[in-house]
């Protein structure tokens, strides 16, 4: 039998996976009607995705880094306030 962290990290990749294919699936849709309904599922798959984020974290089977506040200010730097190309 798997172990509950096995099994809840294979449903978050799978999550994410999906969460990748809804956004091409957004950016490719035909019909406004197709697009909403895809930006729906979209949305509850990020929901879900941060369900189990949060549960896996919760219990330290997800650990993170902060981030350090230099590179924090480098990325606003970078990302702000740039000119479209």
């Amino acid at each position: 039998m798997r172990k509950d962290e096995d099994l809840l990290n294979d449903c978050l990749v799978s999550e994410k996976l999906l969460c990748s294919t809804l956004s091409t699936a957004v950016t490719e849709a035909a019909t406004p009607k197709v697009r909403q309904e895809f930006q729906s599922a979209l949305t509850n798959s990020f929901c879900t995705q941060n369900d189990l984020f949060q549960e896996m974290s919760s219990k330290g089977w997800y650990k993170t880094e902060a981030a350090q506040q230099n590179k924090i200010t480098e990325a606003q730097s970078k990302f702000s306030n740039k000119p479209m190309q």
